[in-house]
């Protein structure tokens, strides 16, 4: 069964995010930080958990104090934190720095862009070292043209390989297919 724990202060924040993920798993969590995220980790044992860029007005934002909670209570577990555009840079380094697999950014008033394929199975998930590469690329919040630099590619090449590892891994978008990458153990 697969698991995700959402994690935010408040609980229009884990629904909004939830809106995006349910599809994707058999088992989606909404939990506040602190001793509720301890509990649901030792409980449920997520495959993913996800953790919105939120700052709770004490000046340290509430998400490094969560993916602090998280890298020592399931050190093992995958995480991503999910923000809006404005947060993309100023969050994302942080957040890879801090533990995090990568950043996902999200629509400041819907979540996530919802996972699509729910029961839809990949008919392959034996990704090409490019694909890959651009798997790694969404994983750390990065644009197509931002891929594409990183790699010295034209950005049409980048969406080729994108839609190409979309198909084998049975997603519907980038937020889905990063989630299946680490579900599926692509993604580490």
């Amino acid at each position: 069964m697969a698991v995700c724990l959402i994690v935010a202060p408040d609980a229009a924040a884990r629904e909004r995010v939830a809106r995006g993920v349910e599809a994707g798993f058999d088992l989606v969590r909404g939990v506040g930080p602190g001793e509720d995220l301890v509990i649901a980790l030792e409980r449920e044992r997520p495959d993913l958990v996800l953790v919105a860029a939120a700052d709770d007005g004490s000046g340290m934002p509430a998400w490094i104090a969560t993916l602090d909670t998280v890298r020592t209570t399931a050190p093992d577990v995958a995480v991503l934190v999910v923000g809006g555009p404005s947060d993309e840079h100023r969050v994302a380094g942080q957040a890879l720095d801090r533990g995090a697999k990568g950043f996902l950014r999200a629509g400041e008033e819907t979540g996530p862009r919802p996972f699509s394929a729910r029961g839809r199975r990949p008919a392959t998930t034996e990704l090409s070292r490019r694909e890959l590469d651009v798997l790694l690329g969404m994983c750390e919040g990065l644009s197509n043209s931002e891929i594409a630099a990183s790699l010295t590619l034209a950005e049409d090449t980048v969406k080729t390989h994108a839609r190409r590892l979309f198909r084998k891994l049975g997603a519907g978008d980038r937020a889905d297919a990063v989630a299946r990458g680490f579900r599926q153990g692509i993604l580490h």
